[in-house]
């Protein structure tokens, strides 16, 4: 079974895949991925070529500085995505493909921007009030700009709730948090081991 997890930067998604890994799923991180990705030679080289020579830093994409001049400009965006999107979702796909493990998770923002909720069989939304967001993300250093941009790069969570299958609301605590997760893990558990069930009875 493969499970998606999504929704807005900020949200807290990373942390459920973390609570989901503790309850036996094997998780991937698109994000890290990503970071992969800035680290291929041929990668670095066609951004190099768009966005010029102040974002490499020691012959490295600064994601930081990149992510400054993206999320202000939707068409720097745009061309950062065609560069970027088409090999880490190959590289995505890949790693999906070589993991033998009953429940796969996948943390990734943009499952619905990408237009690949085909690929999982039950995809969780994370929600999370604006000034909740903002806050988590101001405690990583980035700018109240990019936070903004960022999240207008991204889909609307009620437009994203229409093709969520779970929905799990990040607005209290980290316990809270948990208890939801909970709760939403042992109904996709329990949906699988029904599916399996009704399988091995023919």
């Amino acid at each position: 079974m493969i499970i998606g997890i999504t929704g807005n930067t900020g949200t807290g998604k990373s942390l459920i895949a973390d609570f989901f890994g503790e309850w036996g799923g094997f998780v991937i991180s698109a994000d890290s991925i990503g970071w992969t990705v800035l680290q291929n030679r041929d990668i670095i080289r066609k951004i190099k070529e768009v966005f010029g020579n102040e974002i490499i830093r020691d012959e490295e994409v600064d994601r930081k500085r990149l992510g400054d001049i993206v999320f202000k400009d939707i068409e720097k965006l745009q061309q950062l995505n065609e560069i970027v999107h088409p090999v880490l979702l190959k590289m995505l796909k890949e790693a999906i493909g070589k993991i033998d493990k009953d429940i796969v998770i996948v943390d990734a923002a943009l499952i619905y921007e990408w237009a690949i909720k085909d690929w999982f069989d039950y995809t969780i939304l994370v929600v999370s009030r604006p000034h909740f967001i903002k806050s988590r993300l101001k405690r990583l250093g980035i700018s109240g700009e990019t936070i903004n941009g960022k999240l207008k790069s991204q889909m609307n969570p009620e437009e994203a709730k229409k093709y969520a299958d779970f929905m799990i609301e990040n607005n209290g605590s980290i316990k809270e948090l948990r208890k939801e997760s909970r709760r939403v893990w042992e109904k996709i558990v329990g949906e699988m081991n029904k599916a399996e069930s009704a399988f091995s009875s023919f």
